[in-house]
């Protein structure tokens, strides 16, 4: 993939410990008047144990290798530059209900508890996970995220994101889709749930979340298989 068409498409701020920073150009900025604005991005998300290099604009401080890993597989690490996931009355009576925002992007987008394995140290396991991210790009166009942003214990934040989790795949798959692959159609990008509640999310059903969650994705963000 040729530089200037991975930074286009990148849209995010990466640099490397032995390089000067680098700010890759954003489609958002490339924007000229008179053009509808942008969807409003969401509140970014950076682990405590990534604070140290993955700054608050998110730019992230990595290895070369890292960041032509990302330029090559076209994968953002910047989850604040996934936009707001509104799509109509009922997802947004959800979000209310169960306390979570909603958020998509037609890119793949770094785990924020995975961005630990992208630290300009070096990670042990860092080869081990652009395998695994590398693999997902082509084999899963759908990648979903729920992660929680409210006072809890952590069993309770794991067990509740598990299952709503569990609860968008499995309507997915009753829509006949896998891993955002159906027949004739496909979902690509990434969604992301943060619970910021999950007591309160964890009394609601996961069935009803699943449900609608997929039906919206495959509303709003389905296109015909190529």
């Amino acid at each position: 993939m040729e530089v200037a068409r991975a930074a286009w498409g990148l849209r995010c701020k990466i640099c490397s410990p032995s390089l000067a920073p680098l700010r890759l150009a954003s489609t958002a900025a490339r924007q000229t008047a008179g053009k509808p604005k942008a969807r409003p991005t969401i509140r970014r998300f950076v682990p405590e144990d990534v604070k140290r290099f993955v700054k608050a604009d998110g730019k992230l401080l990595t290895t070369r290798e890292n960041k032509e890993f990302l330029l090559n597989y076209d994968i953002e690490p910047d989850n604040g530059r996934m936009t707001r996931f509104a799509a109509g009355p009922d997802l947004g009576k959800l979000a209310s209900d169960y306390n979570v925002t909603f958020a998509f992007s037609p890119k793949h987008v770094v785990h924020p508890h995975d961005l630990r394995y992208f630290e300009p140290r070096g990670h042990p396991l860092a080869a081990m996970k652009r395998a695994e991210y590398a693999r997902n790009t082509r084999e899963k166009p759908l990648w979903i995220m729920v992660t929680s942003a409210g006072g809890a214990s952590a069993v309770v934040r794991t067990l509740t994101q598990r299952r709503l989790a569990r609860a968008i795949h499995k309507a997915l798959e009753a829509m006949g889709y896998r891993s955002g692959l159906s027949p004739t159609k496909e979902i690509r990008g990434t969604f992301w749930a943060t619970i910021h509640n999950p007591i309160k999310a964890a009394t609601h059903s996961a069935e009803r979340f699943g449900k609608a969650v997929a039906a919206a994705l495959d509303k709003n963000c389905s296109r015909g298989r190529r």
